[in-house]
């Protein structure tokens, strides 16, 4: 392993350097699990002033922990809510860092960075390595496949990350970091890089630090006023301006037109971009599960729900399929993003704005993005007379009757929480049950949904929730962070409660516990044993992870009774200390949208 050397004037370490950069980028903490090969850069990280290390239980927590850190830092870059002058606007933000060791803790990771790959959420995985020595001389090494073999993650790793930096020296090293950081961010998607331990303190220019990763792009003096990091060359100007005109004719021409926002739009950092469209020209706008929480979730301002093809509620389903021109904006069309693909668009009144291209009726113009598209419509598109949307609007309000000495059904669980909810609110909701039953519970003005529906890794959101809670902590406004898990789910990733508690963190931990695995259950074996789980004493949980005796506070809601004194406890509400809420419910009741995606699964799975 390297020791710190003399540095001449003008340079840095370049552990040094690779944290700075980060720190440019508003990441503040780094995620992960020590080993050997990673040691002496951490030591590094432990001793930055500004930088802080949060050693997680495995190295897949680490993962989810990082993804959910990098979803919340993306919608505080864009909040709606009353602290939005906190916040910065336009291109991607919501980086995150993770570091593990070479060989076990990269592969031990890589589910969490698949993950993060698939729901299109930048995270830079830093990998210690073995000295650039061992590796050239082929040495047998722990935590190698005993073959002499360094590169042999290389292919695995290209399949789940968007760029890869394999440091061999101190030369280009600082501009290798620079090249994945830069990918990271212009992607939405994880970067990976090995640092092998006697680079660690190798020096590089300081200088290089005073260059932005994503150099400022000019403006556009047209339609489009691009923002930060966005490319624009002069001969695309006329592309961009013909595609608004287009866009323009068609909505010209429409008599109710509306837009469904989805998860690329927050990934990719428009936002601000998609509000103003909406109030310049009063449309309604209607959400994705994946793009839930992306605009304010209010039907006076023209929220109409979220919309999930064949399984949303029958009032949003009439209202978007009776629409003659439909915008959607950075939509991924994946199977529970759309009702198991039962979306019923006429492609010729159908309007898709992405990241990198644009598609209208049946022409599609690469390079024109939404980032150059929304402003030259918000600016352009003349506001709508429509009619209003319905107050109710397919969100839950009314909440049903039941006897209060019986359990609590999903069919009013999931309404009283949303009379819970207050603005800035952080809600996360682990793929199946809660995922599917947060659909119509609409989020306060700030409110952030934090949900992985197409990856879909069991447990994600056990380990998220750690994340999510520093970024909130970052926020420099008070925001609850609310975690809604089942019992088979909160197995696989439990232990990371435990980091919760060492740091002081204050989750709210709501744990539904019906007995097994529920959605498994609905799509295939409902009483198979395969779909059951060992029954654990949930009450125990908070102090067993609690040795240093950390404030925390455990409840218990058998009854639907007892669950609506909870949520009407001023105690609860406050969540100033670490909670979990365990509540009884029946091992098949589900929401109604799950089980509509369930029979329609098991149908697609049969076919």
């Amino acid at each position: 392993m390297s020791s710190p050397g003399e540095l001449q004037a003008g340079e840095v370490y370049l552990a040094s350097y690779l944290i700075e950069r980060l720190i440019q980028l508003g990441v503040n903490v780094m995620y992960g699990v020590p080993g050997d090969f990673n040691l002496v850069f951490l030591d590094e990280v432990e001793a930055h002033p500004k930088f802080e290390w949060i050693g997680c239980c495995n190295e897949l927590n680490a993962g989810y922990a990082a993804d959910g850190y990098a979803r919340v830092k993306q919608s505080q870059a864009n909040s709606t809510g009353s602290n939005a002058s906190h916040t910065t606007q336009g291109g991607v933000k919501g980086l995150a860092a993770l570091c593990t060791t070479f060989g076990v803790g990269e592969l031990s990771a890589m589910n969490a960075v698949a993950g993060a790959y698939s729901e299109r959420v930048p995270i830079l995985h830093i990998v210690g390595a073995p000295s650039t020595s061992a590796q050239k001389n082929g040495f047998l090494l722990h935590h190698t496949l005993g073959d002499g073999k360094f590169n042999v993650f290389k292919t695995a790793t290209q399949g789940v990350t968007a760029a890869q930096a394999f440091l061999e020296s101190g030369a280009n090293a600082a501009e290798e970091i620079d090249r994945v950081l830069r990918v990271a961010l212009e992607t939405a998607r994880p970067t990976y890089m090995t640092l092998p331990t006697d680079l660690v303190y190798a020096p590089v220019s300081k200088a290089r630090l005073d260059t932005p990763v994503i150099p400022p792009a000019p403006t556009v003096q047209d339609k489009s006023t691009l923002p930060t990091g966005i490319k624009l060359e002069d001969g695309d100007v006329d592309k961009v301006n013909f595609v608004s005109d287009e866009i323009e004719r068609l909505w010209t021409g429409a008599k109710n037109p509306i837009l469904i926002v989805d998860a690329c739009a927050i990934r990719y950092g428009v936002p601000h971009l998609v509000r103003d469209l909406v109030d310049a020209t009063k449309v309604k706008y209607f959400s994705t599960p994946m793009g839930k929480g992306v605009l304010h979730e209010d039907s006076s301002k023209g929220f109409g729900g979220v919309y999930v093809g064949a399984i949303s509620d029958p009032d949003v389903k009439e209202a978007v399929e009776a629409a003659d021109l439909t915008i959607l904006v950075g939509a991924i069309k994946s199977d529970f993003n759309t009702g198991e693909f039962s979306y019923k668009f006429d492609t010729k009144s159908l309007i898709e704005l992405h990241s990198d291209h644009t598609i209208v009726q049946y022409a599609n113009y690469p390079g024109v993005s939404f980032h150059t598209l929304l402003p030259a419509l918000a600016r352009t598109l003349k506001a709508k007379d429509v009619e209003p949307v319905a107050e109710h609007a397919g969100l839950v309000r009314k909440i049903p009757d039941g006897p209060k000495d019986q359990m609590v059904k999903q069919e009013a669980f999931w309404p009283l929480w949303g009379k819970f909810f207050k603005e800035d609110d952080i809600a996360i909701a682990e793929t199946g049950t809660s995922s599917f039953g947060m659909i119509d519970v609409p989020l306060p003005r700030g409110g952030t949904f934090v949900s992985q529906v197409l990856w879909g890794s069991i447990g994600w959101a056990g380990g998220a929730l750690l994340g999510c809670l520093l970024a909130a902590r970052e926020a420099g406004y008070p925001r609850r962070t609310i975690l809604f898990i089942g019992d088979g789910s909160l197995q696989l990733t439990v232990q990371e409660i435990s980091t919760m508690l060492r740091h002081g963190l204050c989750p709210i931990i709501v744990l539904l516990n019906n007995d097994g695995y529920v959605i498994e259950r609905l799509i295939h074996g409902p009483e198979a044993v395969y779909n059951d789980i060992s029954r654990w004493k949930w009450q125990e949980l908070l102090s067993f992870f609690n040795a240093d005796g950390h404030p925390h506070k455990t409840w218990l809601a058998e009854t639907r009774g007892q669950f609506e004194e909870i949520l009407a406890n001023e105690e609860f509400a406050k969540a100033d200390k670490c909670q979990l809420i365990e509540v009884k419910m029946d091992r098949l009741d589900a929401p109604r949208a799950l089980q509509l995606q369930a029979e329609m699964s098991a149908k697609l799975n049969s076919a």
